[in-house]
């Protein structure tokens, strides 16, 4: 079971792609570095959504 990141937290939104060709869907994924490189965190339909999983993610006050 991963540990609990340290603060400062760090995330970042990545805009993925997915799907055959002429029908791809857009998707965002909330990534950060804790517990390996990389890391998926979570994944969302829009940016505003995937901005405020980041704002969360990263907030100390919401331990």
């Amino acid at each position: 079971m991963p540990t609990r990141p340290p603060y400062p937290r760090e995330a970042r939104v990545v805009t993925v792609e997915k799907g055959p060709p002429g029908s791809t869907v857009t998707s965002w994924e909330l990534r950060a570095d804790h517990p390996s490189p990389n890391t998926l965190i979570s994944e969302h339909t829009s940016e505003a959504e995937a901005q405020d999983a980041k704002v969360r993610y990263e907030d100390v006050e919401k331990e």
